[in-house]
């Protein structure tokens, strides 16, 4: 079989996949379109296309090969956006008010409305270069602090993530305060495993809890492997999900390093590992809790008003969050995870690492893992 026979059976493959996710957005967002023909072509000036005509859309295939498939489920839902104004709005117009309803109804985010596509820029893999400027002197304040984490005394290192934890939750309760709309994004980790591990999960719950994000967990298809692969989205705003990105990988690899130390200095079976781990990340959850309960009390004695309920802003905040995440994902269910068994001496040593964990600056190598796609409240 040559190149191009080769290529044109992976591709029918690719578009027996776009069929299927095409399939589930009507089905997630209850509309009833009738199905056109999807193909993948050499297209020169655009990253696809509807014919209401033929009833087909075309989508480039440089999308599907140089793109992840987030960015390729966007465009296919912007195609479909053009089928809904002409079949449910019985209309031939263009990106005017009818598509901008069509995009909301089937959430497409809003940088992928447009009629030019620059999608080198919409997937950017640098941090959000366009963070506002409060935005950037916490973060710069935090990154000082965090150089001074990594000091071999215990004690000061101790110190300096105190005040950046404080540093950060102030910084976000003000927000809160200011009712400030910043718009939501979406940040991809695309595992490229079939099955995520059972700490990485304990790891996105903690994340979930204390750094004002939601965890979206999903599948991405590569159509080099022709496989779907367990992916996660991280829903919120852009320095929420530059700290929540960062603290997934420090704490993937710091629970390794630890299981490493604890395995070499006691000559400890592979078998408790995970009952270790599980205790680390139970143990940094605690440490966390009561950090940030003291981090209340003193934020409730400098923000600007006299009565805060500090409660109260937290859970209006999580609604505007919850109901943005549910128009992207109208059929979200929660499902909680058990701990399974776990060998209680191996976890509880584990759970001491754990509260000894102090967060250490950001590794730069780490973004090249992820891609951002922005969102809108």
């Amino acid at each position: 079989m040559n190149f191009e026979s080769l290529l044109s059976e992976m591709f029918s493959k690719v578009i027996f996949q776009l069929y299927k996710e095409y399939d589930y957005i009507c089905y997630l967002y209850k509309i009833k379109l009738t199905k056109p023909m999807i193909t993948i072509e050499d297209l020169s000036s655009e990253w696809g296309s509807w014919n209401p005509t033929f009833k087909t859309i075309r989508l480039s295939r440089k999308l599907i090969t140089d793109y992840p498939w987030h960015v390729v489920i966007q465009v296919l839902k912007h195609e479909m956006a053009h089928q809904i104004v002409t079949q449910l709005y019985q209309s031939d117009s263009g990106h005017d008010q009818l598509f901008q309803q069509a995009c909301e109804t089937i959430a497409v985010l809003p940088k992928f409305r447009k009629a030019k596509l620059n999608l080198d820029d919409l997937t950017a893999k640098e941090d959000f270069p366009n963070l506002n400027s409060e935005d950037q002197v916490m973060l710069r304040k935090v990154e000082k602090l965090l150089n001074l984490a990594q000091s071999a005394n215990e004690h000061e290192a101790y110190l300096a993530m105190q005040k950046v934890q404080e540093i950060y939750q102030k910084y976000n309760i003000e927000n809160i305060q200011k009712k400030n709309n910043e718009h939501y994004e979406s940040l991809f980790i695309n595992f490229n495993r079939k099955v995520l591990p059972s700490t990485y999960q304990f790891i996105f719950a903690l994340i979930q809890n204390h750094f004002f994000v939601n965890i979206i967990y999903g599948e991405m298809y590569d159509y080099l492997n022709q496989e779907s692969y367990k992916s996660v989205e991280i829903i919120g705003k852009k320095s929420n999900i530059k700290m929540a990105e960062y603290v997934f990988y420090f704490l993937k690899d710091k629970i390794e390093k630890l299981w490493l130390e604890y395995q070499k200095n006691g000559n400890i079976s592979v078998k408790y590992k995970l009952s270790f781990q599980k205790g680390v990340i139970e143990g940094f959850h605690s440490k966390l809790d009561k950090q940030i309960k003291k981090n209340e009390q003193n934020i409730k004695q400098n923000v600007d008003s006299e009565e805060v309920n500090l409660p109260m802003l937290l859970k209006e905040e999580q609604t505007y969050l919850n109901n943005y995440t549910k128009k992207l994902y109208p059929k979200l269910s929660t499902k909680s995870s058990s701990s399974g068994s776990v060998y209680s001496d191996f976890y509880s040593d584990g759970k001491t690492a754990g509260k000894k964990i102090i967060l250490n600056k950001p590794i730069a190598e780490e973004k090249s893992r992820v891609s951002y796609l922005p969102g809108k409240i």
